[in-house]
């Protein structure tokens, strides 16, 4: 189905496990002060970074890293993040592979019969927790003139590839409304209609069962 996605993203959680192992060797050399082991400069977050956050120079910093717990991948020099989205969550210590970053390679991971759209949907907390291997439905709210007022689903599983920057400000759309960019992989054969529904509306994701 979408395999080839839920293996990168399986991947991808494999490195955010050796992400928090390489931040708990560090303090315990930070605390071992006699070792001197062989660095690596590296860019690392400054701060607890949000996914889809647009990095910046407050976001990262460089630092030095024992060269065997650099994972593969790592950035090296802060122009190379700076104005990049952050695919997932990371913590604040953590050293920025390239994978971690909504790249157009990224996106173009689809598998055949599949499509990777960014969705607006409406962030009511379900974003939070929809992290990137997550199924979900896409859902549209209900047309004017349906009477049964029923959301409308547009796709039943979509897999979550990403989160899109998160916006400095609200939108037009309402005052007291509040959207995320999502990046989702549906089938090929639900795009036009998603985009149809996307023009003129927010949609909302629910979480599918595991």
């Amino acid at each position: 189905m979408v395999q080839r996605i839920r293996g990168i993203l399986w991947r991808f959680r494999h490195l955010l496990i050796a992400l928090a192992a390489v931040a708990s060797l560090l303090s315990i050399l930070q605390v071992i002060g006699g070792l001197t082991p062989s660095t690596q400069q590296v860019v690392v977050t400054s701060v607890p970074l949000a996914a889809g956050t647009v990095l910046e120079e407050g976001h990262l910093t460089i630092t030095d890293v024992p060269a065997e717990l650099v994972p593969h991948g790592s950035m090296t020099s802060l122009d190379e993040a700076l104005g990049e989205v952050l695919v997932s969550a990371l913590p604040q210590g953590m050293p920025l592979p390239d994978s971690m970053l909504l790249t157009s390679e990224f996106l173009d991971l689809a598998p055949d019969g599949y499509a990777i759209l960014p969705v607006t949907i409406v962030a009511d907390g379900t974003e939070g927790l929809a992290t990137p291997g997550s199924s979900v439905s896409l859902y549209a709210p209900p047309s004017d003139f349906d009477e049964s007022a029923e959301a409308v689903e547009l796709v039943q599983n979509a897999i979550v590839v990403g989160h899109g920057k998160i916006p400095e400000s609200e939108r037009f759309l309402s005052e007291s409304e509040n959207i995320r960019t999502v990046f989702l992989a549906i089938p090929q054969d639900t795009v036009t209609l998603v985009l149809g529904y996307g023009t003129g509306a927010t949609m909302r994701i629910v979480l599918n069962a595991a």
